[in-house]
C-alpha cells in the first residue's frame, strides 16, 4: 500500500501475518534461493479438473504451507474449497494465530486470470 505521504506503508501484527500467508501461498517452493523449502505447491494444480483427488491434494498443499507458519496454532487450521474448476480455484482458510482469541479468515485463490484476495 502507499501511504498518504506517498511512502510505502508497512504492516504489523495480524495484517503482517495475513500478508505473509498470501506471499507464502503465492510462492512456489524453490523460487526463493535462500529459502528453497518456503512456499506452497498448490499451483501445480493450475488447470487441474475438479476430482476428489485433486481437491484433496489442493487442501493438503495449503494445509502443509499453513502448518509451516509458527505464528498459527496448528490445530485450528481449516481449509475449505469454495470453487474448484480447471480455470480457477478459490479457498477459504481459517486459523487462530498464537496469542489471539478471534478466528481469522482469508479467502485466497488462483487461476488463469488473477483473483483478488479477501481478508
Amino acid at each position: 500500500m502507499v501511504s498518504a505521504t506517498g511512502d510505502l506503508e508497512t504492516v504489523s501484527s495480524l495484517d503482517c501475518l495475513k500478508q505473509d500467508l498470501q506471499d507464502r501461498l503465492d510462492t512456489f517452493p524453490g523460487d526463493l534461493y535462500a529459502h528453497p523449502e518456503w512456499g506452497c505447491n498448490i499451483r501445480m494444480l493450475l488447470g487441474a479438473l475438479s476430482t476428489p483427488l485433486n481437491r484433496a491434494l489442493a487442501v493438503r498443499y495449503l494445509r502443509l504451507a499453513l502448518l509451516d507458519e509458527a505464528r498459527i496454532r496448528k490445530e485450528t487450521v481449516q481449509v475449505l474449497v469454495r470453487e474448484f474448476t480447471s480455470e480457477q480455484k478459490v479457498f477459504e482458510i481459517r486459523f487462530l494465530p498464537r496469542g489471539v482469541s478471534t478466528q481469522q479468515s482469508l479467502v485466497w485463490g488462483f487461476g488463469l486470470t488473477q483473483l483478488p484476495v479477501e481478508v
